[in-house]
């Protein structure tokens, strides 16, 4: 159904995926099973390599979705296809290992319509983690008040203190990527952070609808599970695109530099925490207080790793 008579927009749900044989069935049919009226499902072959089981998978819902194959290029270039192809007004993601709820594209845009249709304002729903079985773990945290539209600043500042948002749990007008662009290619990792920050930093804003219409399976083929010095890597690079932005926004009681810093210290990114500091001295805008508690924190982050691993194995039955 339509969340308002006059605001019935078409949506693009875009489902990358690489070798998804175990889980494209059910991310697909749950974005195929949404209550809102106006759809279109798109689903992006990464270049699999598990012997024709992926698009086989794909290929079994026919007509009902609109399939691509393309060279392998990592999850950035998939999704950068899908929405060169979509022809929806809000792009959608979905990974081919997480399922929303029916209600989450009505959820979002019955949310965006109260207020006066924004193509600036993005919507955001909530979720809940599973182990590989499909068993709920616990719910995505609280970071925003429900029904409160939220500027560009202040979700920097909740994303740079409490973690990025979950890409999936977004509804995006498309004249984002024209003026922030796409997710960038060179990036494994963290490109839909990269995006995020370039995207609040422009001056974007958020509501909230406090619903659990994501499912976030963690397991052990994810990339952030297999492979952290690609975290490493990519963090290096994401700070030296984002901080001539970050310094552009910053001010006497606003410094994303200090936070950006102490979040990649506390993931155990001591490059990217360093080029951090070295950005910031050299454009005067950390202070020698705020470059001892960034060192600090690079010495608590590699304790706090090894801490999370064990977490992870406990309670989540995977690696990391």
């Amino acid at each position: 159904m339509p969340s308002s008579e006059s605001f019935f927009p078409k949506v693009s749900i875009i489902i990358p995926v690489y070798n998804g044989a175990d889980y494209l069935f059910e991310s697909v049919s749950s974005a195929l099973s949404q209550t809102y009226g106006n759809f279109e499902v798109i689903v992006v072959n990464d270049g699999s390599d598990d012997g024709g089981k992926t698009e086989e998978i794909a290929l079994s819902f026919g007509d009902k979705i609109r399939y691509y194959k393309k060279e392998n290029g990592g999850v950035s270039s998939a999704l950068n296809f899908g929405i060169e192809k979509m022809t929806g007004d809000y792009f959608s993601w979905l990974s081919h290992d997480d399922s929303y709820a029916p209600g989450k594209l009505e959820s979002s845009v019955k949310l965006i319509s109260k207020f006066g249709e924004n193509k600036r304002l993005i919507a955001l729903t909530g979720g809940y983690y599973t182990n590989p079985g499909s068993e709920k773990v616990r719910d995505f945290p609280d970071r925003f008040e429900p029904g409160k539209v939220y500027g560009g600043k202040k979700v920097l500042e909740i994303m740079l203190k409490k973690g990025t948002l979950n890409g999936c749990c977004m509804l995006i007008h498309k004249n984002v990527f024209e003026e922030c662009g796409l997710f960038d290619e060179q990036l494994r990792y963290n490109q839909d952070a990269l995006l995020w920050y370039r995207i609040f930093s422009s001056g974007y804003r958020l509501v909230y609808d406090g619903e659990r219409n994501v499912t976030y399976r963690l397991h052990s083929g994810q990339t952030s599970v297999k492979k952290h010095y690609l975290l490493e890597k990519d963090s290096l690079s994401l700070s030296k695109k984002i901080l001539p932005v970050f310094l552009k926004i910053s001010t006497s009681d606003f410094s994303p530099v200090y936070l950006l810093a102490l979040r990649f210290a506390k993931h155990k990114c001591k490059s990217a925490a360093i080029e951090c500091i070295r950005f910031g001295v050299e454009n005067s805008i950390l202070s020698n207080a705020q470059v001892f508690k960034i060192k600090a924190a690079i010495r608590y982050g590699a304790v706090r790793g090894a801490l999370k691993s064990l977490y992870y194995k406990a309670v989540f039955k995977i690696r990391r």
